[in-house]
């Protein structure tokens, strides 16, 4: 679990990436800061504090490595936090890892002629090290979080925290899963059609994309294309299994396909494989690939999704994937014939079972749509929220729903009573709902 401790500290602090005092954006971290008790020292940081410490203690924050990444506020205290931990590394010359934490001191004349002993006045977080370039992700670099590249034993290093990850356990209160543990090598489709039915709400929808899952990956979410198996030198189980322990470092840029939907391109490999590091999950899980998937269709593709929560057929369906989301060279009338038939299996084993009476949809269609309504809601009205047949106060609730329950908007809404009724689906005590809820009191996500 080291590696990925390294990783998840790394791909918080890259998250972070651009946030900026001249826009106030840098004030998240100022706030995750703060918001951690005890305070070091008892000092709330201000927003016109110098805040590098502060980055990089937001970012143990965030992960939950307090343990061993202590917070602080100052270079100089921060180092005495990492002495008492045993976790302090004097030498210059050292050759740092991923997710080390680096100091350094401006006022070093010595170069690489002699150990650096000064006080420090900066401190960042090593994102990679290649030969001996460092490069470094650092908090209030020219007033922003920016990324220095630094040679190995160069001028102004102080030196390093060298976190103990191998050791470490997250100071949260949530189990966390072991890599190995999670990956995943086959699944029952009925598994697989559950969950998206859960999500979409419509058989004809969930069996229109299961059929080009299969068609992608034979529902195996270790799946590795198989063109490139002896291009690689991997299998489906040894390439998760590479890229869980990054041994493999090459998984968003290698143009294979990989997983459920055979994600491919290196934006989406890239996306995937931060997810799963947020996960603590395995390449190679089905629940997080699963959520991925809705993720990237609820927010990328939302046309794609919207017509699987409305198509009528299997086919309208498994189209819409074929030529929208999945977009293999091949499209043909042929191929179009062949994913649908393997949805329509789903479809005959499936829909039978998923009883009517677990489904509520309003009667009433949404008048308009607007891309930026789309994404996650949370119900904010703290005596909870009525969803409605139709738009407006007066149409006949469906069901009323807690404080903080969460729902998806697809971007389709109609306007009534100089609100903005938006059309929403979500799961509520086994049931699937879609239905109108008022603007009003929903906070987005």
């Amino acid at each position: 679990m080291a590696s990925y401790k390294r990783a998840k500290i790394v791909n918080q602090a890259q998250a972070w990436v651009g946030l900026k005092e001249s826009d106030n954006s840098h004030q998240e971290i100022i706030d995750v800061y703060n918001s951690h008790t005890p305070l070091a020292r008892g000092y709330k940081v201000q927003y016109t504090d110098a805040w590098c410490a502060t980055f990089v203690s937001a970012v143990s924050i965030k992960c939950g490595y307090t343990a061993i990444i202590p917070t602080e506020c100052g270079c100089d205290k921060m180092i005495e936090l990492f002495k008492s931990l045993g976790e302090w590394e004097e030498d210059d010359s050292y050759k740092p890892s991923k997710g080390d934490i680096i100091f350094y001191d401006w006022q070093d004349t010595t170069g690489s002629t002699s150990d650096n002993t000064g006080g420090a006045d900066h401190v960042g977080i090593v994102e990679k090290v290649s030969g001996t370039t460092i490069t470094v992700i650092e908090g209030n670099y020219n007033d922003a979080v920016g990324r220095r590249t630094i040679q190995v034993n160069g001028q102004y290093i102080r030196g390093y925290g060298v976190p103990k990850y191998a050791d470490s356990t997250s100071t949260t209160t949530t189990t966390t899963k072991t890599i190995t543990a999670a990956k995943t090598t086959t699944a029952k489709p009925e598994t697989i059609w559950n969950y998206l039915y859960g999500k979409i709400g419509n058989a004809y929808g969930v069996a229109g994309l299961m059929g080009n899952l299969y068609a992608e990956s034979a529902l195996k979410s270790c799946n590795l294309q198989n063109s490139y198996e002896s291009k690689l030198g991997y299998t489906d189980d040894t390439y998760t299994d590479a890229v869980d322990s990054e041994s493999y470092s090459n998984f968003s840029n290698d143009s294979a396909g990989y997983g459920l939907a055979q994600w491919t391109y290196s934006t989406r490999k890239k996306n995937l494989l931060a997810y799963a590091d947020s996960k603590q999950a395995s390449i190679g899980n089905l629940e997080m690939q699963l959520e991925f998937l809705l993720k990237e269709l609820s927010e990328s593709y939302q046309g794609v999704l919207g017509t699987l929560c409305t198509a009528t057929t299997v086919l309208e369906a498994s189209n819409a994937v074929l030529t929208k989301f999945e977009q293999p060279a091949d499209q043909g009338s042929s191929v179009q014939s062949k994913r649908a038939s393997y949805g329509q299996n789903y479809y005959n084993q499936y829909a039978s079972k998923t009883s009517s009476t677990t489904e509520k949809k309003a009667s009433e269609a949404a008048a308009s749509k607007d891309s930026s309504l789309a994404g996650t809601y949370k119900v904010s009205a703290q005596n909870g929220l009525n969803v409605r047949d139709g738009a407006g106060s007066s149409k006949a609730k469906l069901v009323a729903i807690p404080y903080g329950t969460s729902v998806q908007c697809y971007g389709y809404y109609t306007t009534a009573e100089g609100v903005k009724w938006l059309y929403i689906t979500f799961a509520y005590s086994g049931v699937t709902y879609t239905g109108f809820a008022s603007k009003n009191y929903l906070q987005k996500q």
